[in-house]
C-alpha cells in the first residue's frame, strides 16, 4: 500500500511539471499596459534610434570660398534695450531711442506690440505708427518710407537679444576685430537622416580654439561689394538633412588675425580637408602683395593737394598742423597700403585733446573663390555703363558690377590699362581660376572748434577691387573702384 502511494505522488508531481513547463515553453498571455505607457516606451525607442543613427553619419563638407575681415573703430556700443522685454520692462529704452535719437516725438503716448513670432515690435498711436523688425543681427525701423536699416545692431546671448546703438568716435581706445568666414556646402551622403549641428563646427589655429559667431552689422556694406555679398548669403544653422540632401551657406568665426595658414576647420573630430583652400590662401598673398601701379599705371595715393586721383604720390602725407588737416585717399589697395592706414589713424588720433577725439573707421575684407572655370564677357562702354560680368561654368555669378574706375588685363606678360570712359576688353574662358575680391574703408574724421561748436572735417575713402588669376597665380585681370569723399 505504502509502495502504490509512492507511485500515485510521483505521477501527480511529473504532471505538475509537465503543465508548468509547458506554460514557459508555450504561448504566453501577457496583460497589455495602459495606452499612455505603451505610446511613450514606442515613440522614445523611435526616437532614440532615430537619433543615434542621425548622430553617427558625418556629412561630406567643402569649403567653396572664404574671407578674412579686419575692422577697427573708435565707437562705443550704447546699451538700448533688450528685444525679449518690449513690450515690458525694457519698453522705456526702446521709446528713449525713438524720441531721443530720431526725433519722433508722438511716441510718448504710444502703445506697444509685438507679433506672435518675436520679430517685429509695433510702437502706434491713432494717428503714427512704426515697425521695428528683428533682421538676423541689426533692426529695421519702417515709417512712412518703408524699412530702413540704422545703426543698431544686436548681440544674441542666451537666446536673448540685447539692442546696442554706435556713438561715433567717443574715445581714445581702437577695438579691432577679425572674422574667418566660410562658406561651405554639406552633403548627405548616408542613407538616414543626417541632424548637422551648427556648434559642431570649430576653427582650430594652434592650441586657439574658436566657436561660430555671427558676424555684427557693417553701416557701410552698401559701399563694400564683399561685405554686402557676405549679407546675402545664407547663414548656416542646425538643420536635418535627408539622404542625399545639401544645402549651401556661411560661417563666422572670430578669431585674432587675418586669414592664416594653419586655421584648421573641423566638424566635431572631422577636418574639413580641403585642397582649394590651400590654394586660396596663395591666391589671397598674391593679391594682397602685388604692386598694383605697375597694372593700373596709378599711384597708391591722392593727396588732398591734388585735383584727382590721376596723378597722386607714392607716399601718404598726412597733416595735422592746421584745423583743416591735409588728408589722403587710397587709389587701390593692397596689404601694404592697408598697413599704413591701421598704423597712421591711431597714431594720428591719440594726439588729439579731448573733446575734440578724431573719429576713426577701417574695414578690410577679403574674399577668394578659388579653382573655377570661368567665362568673363565682353567689357564695353554702352549706354555711358561698362559692365564686368564673370561666371563659373554652372552659370554661377562671380562678378557682376557695373561699379567701374578702370581695367587692366594682361596679355602676352604685358598689361593693357583702360579707363571706365573707353572700356574695350573682349571675353575670355579661364580654366582653374581663382577670383580674389577686395574691399577697404578708410574713414578718419578731425573735430574742430569753432565759434563754441564743434564741427568735423576729413576723409572717407573706399576701394572695391576684382582679380582673377590663372592656375599659375598670375593676375590676368583687375578691376578697381575707388570712391573718394571729402568729409565737412
Amino acid at each position: 500500500m505504502a509502495y502504490g502511494n509512492t507511485i500515485v505522488i510521483t505521477v501527480i508531481i511529473l504532471l505538475s511539471l509537465s503543465v508548468l513547463f509547458s506554460g514557459c515553453m508555450g504561448e504566453k498571455k501577457i496583460v497589455p499596459a495602459p495606452d499612455s505607457i505603451q505610446n511613450e516606451a514606442v515613440n522614445v525607442s523611435a526616437q532614440n534610434l532615430t537619433r543615434s543613427s542621425i548622430e553617427e553619419n558625418i556629412p561630406e563638407i567643402s569649403i567653396t570660398s572664404f574671407s578674412s575681415i579686419y575692422l577697427h573703430d573708435n565707437n562705443e556700443d550704447i546699451y538700448l534695450f533688450s528685444w525679449e522685454n518690449v513690450p515690458g520692462n525694457a519698453s522705456n529704452g526702446l521709446l528713449n531711442y525713438l524720441k531721443n535719437d530720431l526725433h519722433i516725438s508722438w511716441v510718448e503716448n504710444a502703445q506697444i506690440t509685438k507679433d506672435e513670432e518675436n520679430n517685429t515690435i509695433r510702437v502706434f498711436t491713432n494717428e503714427n505708427s512704426i515697425e521695428i523688425m528683428l533682421n538676423n543681427e541689426s533692426v529695421l525701423l519702417k515709417k512712412d518710407r518703408g524699412y530702413e536699416r540704422y545703426d543698431l545692431w544686436v548681440k544674441e546671448k542666451n537666446g536673448t537679444h540685447d539692442v546696442y546703438n554706435k556713438k561715433y568716435g567717443n574715445k581714445y581706445d581702437i577695438s579691432e576685430r577679425y572674422y574667418a568666414v566660410y562658406n561651405l556646402s554639406i552633403k548627405n551622403n548616408g542613407s538616414v537622416p543626417l541632424y548637422f549641428k551648427l556648434n559642431g563646427l570649430r576653427l582650430y589655429e594652434g592650441d586657439q580654439i574658436f566657436n561660430t559667431t555671427t558676424l555684427e552689422p557693417y553701416g557701410s556694406s552698401s559701399l563694400l561689394e564683399v561685405l554686402q555679398d557676405l549679407e546675402r548669403e545664407n547663414k548656416l544653422q542646425d538643420t536635418t538633412l535627408l539622404p542625399g540632401q545639401s544645402l549651401n551657406g556661411i560661417v563666422a568665426f572670430r578669431v585674432n588675425s587675418l586669414y592664416n595658414k594653419s586655421f584648421l576647420l573641423k566638424y566635431k573630430t572631422t577636418i574639413v580637408t580641403s585642397a582649394s583652400f590651400e590654394k586660396s590662401i596663395k591666391a589671397l598673398e598674391a593679391a594682397e602683395y602685388f604692386n598694383y601701379s605697375v597694372a593700373l599705371g596709378i599711384p597708391p595715393y591722392n593727396l588732398c593737394r591734388e585735383i584727382n586721383g590721376t596723378r597722386g604720390s607714392n607716399e601718404p602725407i598726412f597733416d595735422d598742423l592746421n584745423e583743416f588737416s591735409c588728408e589722403t585717399w587710397a587709389n587701390w589697395v593692397n596689404r601694404s597700403i592697408f598697413e599704413v592706414y591701421q598704423k597712421s589713424d591711431p597714431e594720428r588720433m591719440q594726439k588729439s585733446p579731448p573733446p575734440l577725439i578724431p573719429t576713426t573707421e577701417m574695414i578690410y575684407a577679403l574674399r577668394v573663390i578659388p579653382e573655377r572655370k570661368i567665362t568673363m564677357s565682353p567689357v564695353t562702354r554702352r549706354f555711358d555703363r561698362s559692365h564686368l560680368l564673370v561666371t563659373d561654368d554652372t552659370g554661377e555669378e562671380i562678378i557682376n558690377t557695373s561699379s567701374i574706375e578702370g581695367m587692366a588685363v594682361l596679355s602676352n606678360q604685358t598689361y593693357t590699362f583702360k579707363p571706365d570712359w573707353m572700356l574695350n576688353f573682349p571675353g575670355m574662358n579661364i580654366s582653374n581660376a581663382s577670383v580674389v575680391q577686395i574691399s577697404f574703408k578708410a574713414s578718419y574724421i578731425t573735430k574742430y572748434l569753432f565759434s563754441g561748436t564743434i564741427g568735423g572735417t576729413g576723409r572717407m575713402s573706399y576701394i572695391n577691387q576684382d582679380v582673377i588669376l590663372d592656375d599659375k597665380l598670375n593676375i590676368i585681370v583687375i578691376r578697381y573702384y575707388p570712391l573718394q569723399i571729402h568729409a565737412g
